[in-house]
């Protein structure tokens, strides 16, 4: 029947999880701890190195505290096998920030270039003219008041193949206007000139006509 226990059905449920390494233990768990230093698989109980006395465990290696400076309040790392006295006297003499006056604190994220912005630039915009970076808002080179691109501008560079563009369009300009000017000045000024124009001459009164000096009968002085 299903009911009862089975070696194959045991196997089974000891698939899904890990016993226990620990000998007092062996208990399954079906979430395991694995151990950084033996690599063997513990349950909650006995996961932490000093429960399951590993052996590959060294408390002087792992367990470092790191003492504050009394001055700056700075961790001061202790190096394995170094007296704590002599490496606070060091950190004292040559690196805490009230004795030698220097800040400590380094600059985890780039920030503007821009005189007054000093904003944390998480992806910064690095200009081409002067090679600073920027934040968005101060990205072009008005913005930042750019003194690479200004004189750029001005002054364009002398070895430049576009540097003389302008004069050399204007100049040869100037010498197609000087040539029109020329050939306008060598053609003949004389032209023939145009037959005078006949003025139309006036149509001749029209002759009173036969009927005309005859009396007309239906005229109202004549009746």
């Amino acid at each position: 029947m299903s009911g009862y226990a089975t070696p194959e059905r045991d196997q089974q449920l000891l698939d899904i999880g890990k016993q226990c390494s620990e000998p007092s233990c062996l208990v399954v768990d079906f979430l395991p701890f694995k151990c950084q230093h033996c690599a063997h698989a513990f349950c909650g109980d006995h996961f932490l190195p000093t429960t399951h006395h590993c052996e590959k465990y060294d408390a002087a290696k792992h367990d470092r505290v790191a003492p504050s400076c009394p001055l700056c309040n700075t961790p001061v790392a202790i190096p394995p096998g170094q007296d704590p006295n002599i490496r606070m006297e060091q950190h004292i003499n040559t690196q805490c920030s009230v004795m030698t006056g220097k800040s400590n604190k380094a600059k985890s994220a780039p920030t503007c270039a821009r005189p007054k912005c000093g904003k944390v630039l998480f992806s910064p915009i690095r200009c081409d003219s002067c090679k600073q970076q920027y934040c968005p808002q101060h990205r072009f080179p008005q913005d930042h008041a750019c003194a690479h691109a200004n004189s750029a501008t001005s002054k364009p560079a002398a070895g430049s193949p576009w540097a003389n563009v302008s004069n050399q369009t204007s100049a040869a300009s100037a010498a197609a206007v000087a040539a029109i000017k020329r050939a306008a000045a060598s053609a003949p000024s004389s032209r023939p000139s145009a037959p005078p124009k006949s003025k139309p001459q006036p149509a001749p009164a029209a002759k009173p006509s036969a009927t005309s000096s005859r009396s007309n009968p239906f005229s109202a002085t004549e009746r």
